[in-house]
């Protein structure tokens, strides 16, 4: 019924053939790729999805404070426009109808200014990034993250806020499941309230490990998507236990956890549907 990804930064500097592999031997359709657009060769890349009879789902755009929409420094947010403008061109090339944005800089736990200003900023930001990519046919779904890793946009009350302002035709939000477990008071709620503008679903535990390894009930969530009729990927972003998400190529533990964690992740949510 549905396809299924995920996002390959999750298994760290491995090269993208092996994450392809993985995928593919465990009944992926897809996976998500990092929006490295100076990084990625989109020739070599097009071959390995050929290859491996996969399709580039979705852009994980990675926010570093060079990348601050909300920065109150004009040149950081015009820097942060062209980036996400860069990687609307690069899910393009690749076929890919989704790129995630975060309205700030990921690790951004308090604003320069004030929240008022810089709210102001993203909206602007994303307003001029929206409109390029409804241009080229590219949907951009705005993340909300927990309140330990950005400060901003934390939950999908503000994220429907959020989107509903920039009020460009296109502008999506994405449902993260494991951001939800620590910010949504209902998950099915939340879901419900933002359901018109639902372009993307990330999968975690709350744990933040594979589906069905923590508390949380993807139950609901699974029966509310086939009622509302979504379309789109169910993409996992699982990671092994880590304090800095970006520190996952350097876990020192079970050599296999990802080859576990990839296989019990669909295997979870394909018993649920």
């Amino acid at each position: 019924m549905y396809k299924y990804s995920a996002t390959q930064w999750i298994f760290g500097n491995e090269s993208l053939e092996e994450s392809l592999k993985r995928l593919k031997k465990y009944g992926y359709q897809g996976v998500e790729l990092a929006g490295e657009p100076d990084s990625i060769d989109v020739e070599e890349t097009k071959e390995l999805l050929k290859q491996y009879e996969m399709e580039c789902s979705s852009i994980c755009g990675i926010y570093t404070p060079e990348r601050d929409l909300s920065s109150s420094n004009v040149e950081i947010r015009k820097n942060a426009v062209e980036y996400v403008k860069k990687s609307v061109d690069l899910a393009k090339a690749l076929n890919a109808a989704t790129l995630i944005v975060v309205p700030t800089c990921v690790g951004k736990l308090a604003p320069e200014t004030n929240l008022e200003e810089e709210w102001h900023n993203a909206v602007l930001s994303v307003e001029e990034a929206a409109l390029y990519a409804k241009e080229q046919g590219i949907t951009l779904a705005i993340e909300a993250l927990n309140r330990y890793e950005t400060y901003l946009v934390n939950n999908l009350t503000l994220a429907l806020r959020f989107v509903e302002e920039v009020n460009v035709e296109g502008l999506g939000i994405m449902a993260d499941l494991f951001h939800m477990s620590i910010e949504e008071r209902s998950m099915t709620e939340s879901i419900k309230k933002i359901s018109r503008f639902l372009a993307h679903v990330h999968i975690a535990d709350n744990t933040r490990e594979a589906a069905g390894l923590g508390q949380t009930d993807f139950g609901p969530v699974i029966s509310l998507l086939k009622e509302q009729d979504y379309k789109g990927y169910i993409t996992m972003e699982f990671l092994p236990p880590v304090s800095n998400p970006y520190a996952a190529s350097a876990f020192q533990g079970e050599s296999n956890i990802f080859d576990e964690f990839t296989k019990q992740s669909i295997e979870h949510m394909k018993e649920l549907v």
